[in-house]
């Protein structure tokens, strides 16, 4: 015991410090735990939550691609659903100008129910392929949950000419 007081009288500084930064080390390790291995499970955190009751039906998806498919200029729908946003991509044959593609696609969120526009944003991309009779267009616009119209930008790629 003799030797202990001996050990604390002589190194007393140094001993609280190193009690100090135990203490410091483990929770700072409890810290970036918690941090780097949480427990939410989704790559989006509680972001979603208000969509859960909410999902983009199946049923929902397929009325919207017969609806813009009713146009004879569009040749090709596809929707794909990730988080909280409805990626549309309409694919035109070459009758299509940009003008009435814009319009096909101003028109189809017609079809999509309110609901589904209150809680999604919409991001739709318009392609007609270039061939030798039209030059083609690569057109996306997107709507988000607080505006009521599409905002479009444009994607074509201009080709140098030599």
């Amino acid at each position: 015991m003799k030797k202990i007081k001996d050990m604390w009288n002589r190194n007393r500084v140094l001993i609280i410090l190193i009690i100090i930064v135990l203490v410091c080390f483990c929770i700072m390790g409890v810290v970036m735990v918690k941090y780097f291995f949480g427990v939410n499970v989704s790559n989006y955190g509680d972001r979603l939550d208000d969509i859960q009751d909410l999902p983009f039906k199946e049923e929902d998806q397929t009325s919207l691609i017969n609806l813009i498919k009713e146009n004879d200029i569009v040749s090709d729908v596809t929707i794909n659903v990730k988080g909280k946003i409805i990626y549309i991509r309409i694919l035109f044959n070459e009758k299509a100008t940009l003008d009435s593609a814009k319009g096909v696609a101003n028109k189809s969120l017609e079809g999509i129910n309110e609901e589904y526009q209150s809680k999604y944003d919409l991001e739709y991309t318009i392609v007609q392929e270039a061939n030798e009779n039209v030059g083609g267009f690569t057109l996306m616009g997107a709507k988000n949950i607080n505006r009521g119209v599409l905002i479009w930008n444009n994607n074509t790629p201009i080709k140098d000419e030599e």
